[in-house]
């Protein structure tokens, strides 16, 4: 199911007489969308969903997707579900590559879903997100460990988060890799950042941390532990969450999204330097 040298989704989204649409539209195997769909309760935005016709990764995959948001357009880009990572023994690695442009004006809320890594999975993402100055982008990096695993079976995962300026330059890149179970008790088998990227929105999201924190939990079996950091070079801001399961990490994630996303709509977000 590698995709070969193309990419597996293309897409460009922009306003159009007052609505974010589709301006260009690009998909093959194994990704495929379906239409624009208006939101409701926010005039402007565009949602699509992006499905895994597979609805899984396999050894050896290299998935490569490309998504832009210009013309002051608002797009909102889910994955259809928690997609499986699957895995052979001594089998190669399943690699999906990201890349996102928002330009000046123009917002982003990406959240592909939840990867779940069975035995014997090597999974790498790589994720680089590109932000200028006035635009605006909400992106979820999330994966869960299946139950089934034990050290004996468990692979390994790479996460990799780039944050570039317009010109290329890096401004900050958060890294993450796991070659062996958690070996702490009860230790979390979920995990994610919501990463906040771009505008003028470091006093909303100072005013938030307290806020945000404060939804750690310890109730049964159902945990969540979450902190928030700023990012390098005033190039947005992380949330970082560790829960017991995958259900738990989803709930966490979708409440730290919706709160973001309601006090950053209040903002009016100019265009700043990124750089101190």
């Amino acid at each position: 199911m590698t995709t070969g040298c193309g990419d597996a989704l293309d897409l460009r989204f922009a306003s159009v007489g007052g609505c974010t649409a589709l301006t260009r539209r690009r998909y093959r195997w194994p990704l495929m969308i379906g239409r624009v769909f208006s939101d409701r309760t926010r005039s402007g935005v565009g949602s699509v969903t992006i499905q895994n016709c597979a609805g899984t990764i396999i050894p050896g995959d290299v998935v490569t997707q490309r998504i832009e948001v210009v013309d002051d357009g608002s797009a909102v880009v889910r994955g259809q579900g928690a997609t499986v990572v699957s895995g052979v023994p001594g089998g190669q690695a399943a690699v999906e590559n990201t890349y996102l442009r928002v330009d000046k004006g123009s917002r982003l809320l990406f959240d592909p879903s939840p990867r779940i890594l069975t035995t014997y999975a090597h999974y790498r993402q790589r994720t680089s997100v590109t932000v200028e100055p006035g635009g605006w982008a909400l992106v979820v990096d999330a994966v869960v460990l299946h139950p089934d695993l034990t050290d004996e079976t468990f692979g390994s995962f790479e996460s990799r988060v780039a944050v570039t300026a317009p010109d290329g330059t890096l401004l900050a890149l958060d890294a993450r890799m796991l070659e062996t179970m958690p070996r702490v008790r009860h230790s979390p088998k979920a995990f994610g950042t919501v990463y906040v990227i771009g505008g003028e929105l470091d006093a909303v999201l100072t005013a938030l941390s307290r806020d945000l924190e404060s939804l750690n939990v310890l109730t049964g079996e159902n945990r969540v532990y979450l902190a928030v950091s700023d990012l390098p070079n005033r190039a947005g801001w992380a949330v970082g969450l560790a829960a017991s399961d995958g259900g738990t990490l989803r709930a966490a994630i979708a409440a730290v999204a919706e709160r973001i996303e309601a006090e950053s709509c209040l903002v009016s977000v100019e265009p700043v330097t990124n750089s101190r």
